[in-house]
C-alpha cells in the first residue's frame, strides 16, 4: 500500500486562532514527511463560510467554524517544500470553474508552480487535482450564474458542461498547447450525454419551458459555451522533465468528464472517502481497460482513497473520537453530496488500535481495501493538534510497516517539530 495524508485545513470550532490552525498545519507537515508519507494533499476553499450563512441560501447553517483555510494551493504547496525534504503535494481539489478566477488564470499558475518546482534542486511530485468546487458560492461572484431564461431552467445541466468546458481549456493550457475558444470541443445537450432514458425525458420536458432556439432541436440544444477568447499560450514553457512531476487528478463521477480528460492528459482520479467499495472496483476496471486502449499503465495507486481514521492505542477512545468526528462530519456534509448514514459510514472508516486498523485494511475485510491502494489518510478531521500528531506517529510505527509497498519512501525519523 502506498500512504498519503488529507488535511481540510479547517477549523471546528472558534477556540483555536486561524495562526495557530497555520503553524499546527505546517507542523504536521513537517512530520509526515519525517514519517514517510508520500503526499500531502490539501483541501481548498474561498471565501468565509461562516458570512455565508447569512446568504439566501446557508450550504453549512449549523457547521462551526470554517470549512477551509486554503485559498491558494500554489502558494500554499511552495510554503510545505520549503519546510520539508521529500513528501509530494496534492490539490484536493483546486477549483477550475470559480474560486481560482475560471480556467484560464487556474492553468496560469499550475503552470508557474510547475515550472518553480522544476527549477528546484529536487523536484517535488504534484499531484493537481481538480473539480468544480463544493459549494457554489464560491463560483457564483465569478459569473457562474445564469446568463438567460434558458440556462435558468437548465442550470443543473449547464453546470455540468461549464466544468466540462473549464476542464478542457485547463488541461490544454496546462500541457502547453496554444487554444483559442474557437478551438475548444463544441458541445450540445443530446441523448447520449444523459445515463438513462429517464434522465433523457426529464430534461426534454424541462425544454419544452423553453420557448425555440435559431439552431436548436429538442432533440439536441446547442451548449452556449461560458468563456470566449483569442490564441493563448502559457509562459514560461517547460523544461523537458517538468512534466515528470506532475500528474492531475480528476475530481468529478461524471463519465463525461472522464473521456474528456483523458483524452488530452494520462489523468488519475479520486474517491470520496463515501464511496462504497464496489463502486471504486469498478471505477478500477473501467480505468485498466481504458488505460489498455490507449497503451497507458493503469495502477491502483492512480485512485487514491480518502479514508477517515481514528487510531489510538485505547480503542474505546478510538470508537469515542470517530463517533463525534463523524456527527461533525455529516453535519458539514449536508446538502452538499449524498451522505449514507451514520452507522453505514462508521462501517467505512478505519478505527481502533493498530491490530484492528491493520486487520480493516487486510485483503478481504468488508471495507474493500486493497493491497495495493493507495490511502489519503484524514487523520485531522475534528481533533486538535496533540491528538493528530500522536495518530500519526501510532500508524506511522504500528501499522505501515506492516502494509507499507517498497515503493514507498522511507521515513526519515521521527525528530520533526510536533
Amino acid at each position: 500500500m502506498l500512504f498519503d495524508v488529507f488535511h481540510s485545513l479547517g477549523t471546528f470550532s472558534f477556540e483555536q486562532s486561524e495562526r495557530q490552525t497555520f503553524q499546527d498545519f505546517f507542523a504536521q507537515v513537517r512530520l509526515a514527511d519525517a514519517l514517510g508519507f508520500g503526499t500531502w494533499w490539501t483541501a481548498e476553499s474561498h471565501f468565509s463560510s461562516e458570512v455565508q450563512k447569512r446568504h439566501k441560501e446557508p450550504v453549512v447553517p449549523h457547521y462551526v467554524g470554517e470549512v477551509g483555510l486554503n485559498n491558494d494551493s500554489p502558494q500554499l504547496a511552495h510554503g510545505v517544500f520549503e519546510c520539508t525534504r521529500r513528501i509530494g503535494f496534492g490539490t484536493a481539489i483546486y477549483n477550475i470553474v470559480g474560486g481560482n478566477g475560471g480556467p484560464i488564470a487556474a492553468a496560469d499558475r499550475i503552470r508557474s508552480l510547475v515550472f518553480l518546482n522544476s527549477l528546484r534542486e529536487t523536484p517535488r511530485q504534484l499531484h493537481i487535482g481538480v473539480a468544480s468546487g463544493r459549494f457554489p458560492y464560491i463560483n457564483k461572484p465569478f459569473g457562474i450564474v445564469p446568463r438567460d431564461r434558458e440556462e435558468e431552467v437548465l442550470w443543473e445541466h449547464y453546470k455540468r458542461f461549464i466544468f466540462l468546458e473549464a476542464l478542457e481549456i485547463f488541461l490544454r493550457l496546462s500541457k502547453g498547447e496554444t487554444l483559442s475558444s474557437e478551438d475548444v470541443t463544441q458541445r450540445a445537450f443530446t441523448r447520449e450525454c444523459f445515463p438513462s432514458e429517464a434522465a433523457w425525458a426529464r430534461f426534454l420536458a424541462e425544454v419544452k419551458q423553453l420557448p425555440p432556439r435559431a439552431g436548436a432541436s429538442p432533440e439536441r440544444l446547442p451548449y452556449q459555451p461560458r468563456w470566449v477568447f483569442e490564441p493563448l499560450r502559457l509562459v514560461p514553457s517547460l523544461p523537458d522533465n517538468a512534466s515528470a512531476f506532475c500528474r492531475f487528478v480528476l475530481g468529478s463521477t461524471d463519465p463525461l468528464a472522464r473521456e474528456l480528460g483523458l483524452r488530452h492528459v494520462d489523468l488519475d482520479l479520486f474517491s470520496l472517502s463515501v464511496t462504497p467499495p464496489p463502486a471504486l472496483e469498478a471505477l478500477h476496471a473501467e480505468m485498466y481497460e481504458r488505460s489498455l486502449a490507449s497503451g497507458r499503465l493503469w495502477h491502483r495507486g492512480r485512485m487514491p482513497r480518502t479514508s477517515l481514521i481514528f487510531i489510538d492505542k485505547d480503542r474505546k477512545r478510538a470508537e469515542d473520537m470517530a463517533s463525534r468526528g463523524l456527527d461533525v462530519y455529516l453535519e458539514g456534509m449536508r446538502g452538499t453530496v449524498n451522505v449514507p448514514r451514520k452507522e453505514e459510514l462508521l462501517s467505512r472508516v478505519l478505527v481502533g488500535d493498530a491490530a484492528m486498523v491493520r486487520e480493516q485494511l487486510s485483503p478481504g475485510n468488508p471495507r474493500g481495501f486493497h493491497p495495493e491502494d493507495c490511502l489519503m489518510l484524514w487523520f485531522e478531521f475534528a481533533r486538535d493538534h496533540a491528538d493528530v500528531v500522536s495518530q500519526m506517529r501510532y500508524f506511522a510505527e504500528a501499522v505501515m510497516p506492516h502494509l507499507a509497498s517498497p515503493l514507498a519512501a522511507p521515513g526519515a525519523g521521527v525528530d520533526s517539530p510536533s
